[in-house]
């Protein structure tokens, strides 16, 4: 059987791949290099305080 190709498939896709063969290490890998559109990233040096103010803030823009 052959392998799919992970690079064409959507990350929804290969979301439902990877949760089907969750052996197979070159899905996983593919599907953590992805960038998630809805990511909020925060560097690692942000007080904790911050981090919560920008979450809530988040949140409450979500509803």
């Amino acid at each position: 059987m052959s392998k799919p190709n992970f690079q064409a498939m959507t990350l929804n896709e290969l979301r439902r791949y990877v949760l089907a063969h969750r052996e197979d290490k070159e899905a996983w890998d593919e599907f953590a290099a992805r960038p998630r559109p809805n990511a909020v990233i925060v560097s690692a040096d942000t007080p904790v305080e911050e981090q919560e103010r920008i979450i809530r803030e988040l949140v409450d823009r979500s509803k």
